[in-house]
């Protein structure tokens, strides 16, 4: 079983491994000590499918001084945690949910499994709004080179 396991691994493209959560998601803590409390996911790791939350999960590492250039510190660390401790929260309906996955023409695309509608990705949604901004400048700087010119 482990020698299955081993040459599965091998021949995996790890590259090409999704997770239904990803980053920038709003997540519940289902498990531990954080148990209840939400936050969005701040990064991903899809080799070992941890999760880092922002606000939970956090412990405190004490930095010594050198005495000439570091001051001592305290510094807060928030670890990684695995993704079966966390469900997603749907941005459209507000309840906690397993994603679902749908194909059509080639496209994955993610759906909450309690409303049925698609959830979308944040990433794609400010490549939106940049695009918007870009036009708007364009605008302006083209208008004011027409009233100067007059």
């Amino acid at each position: 079983m482990i020698r299955l396991f081993l040459l599965h691994q091998k021949y995996c493209n790890l590259k090409n491994i999704e997770m239904k959560i990803k980053k920038g998601d709003t997540v519940k803590i289902l498990y531990g000590k954080d148990s209840g409390k939400t936050g969005p996911v701040v990064a991903v790791d899809l080799k070992n499918n941890m999760v880092v939350v922002s606000g939970v999960n956090v412990s405190k590492r004490h930095l010594k001084g050198d005495g000439r250039t570091r001051t001592s510190e305290i510094l807060t660390i928030e670890k990684p945690m695995a993704v079966s401790k966390v469900i997603l929260v749907c941005p459209l309906c507000g309840k906690t949910t397993r994603v679902g996955l749908k194909r059509e023409d080639g496209k994955v695309t993610r759906i909450c499994k309690k409303c049925g509608k698609e959830i979308a990705d944040k990433k794609e949604e400010k490549v939106e709004v940049k695009k918007e901004t870009e036009v708007k400048k364009t605008v302006k700087k083209t208008t004011k080179s027409k009233t100067n010119t007059k």
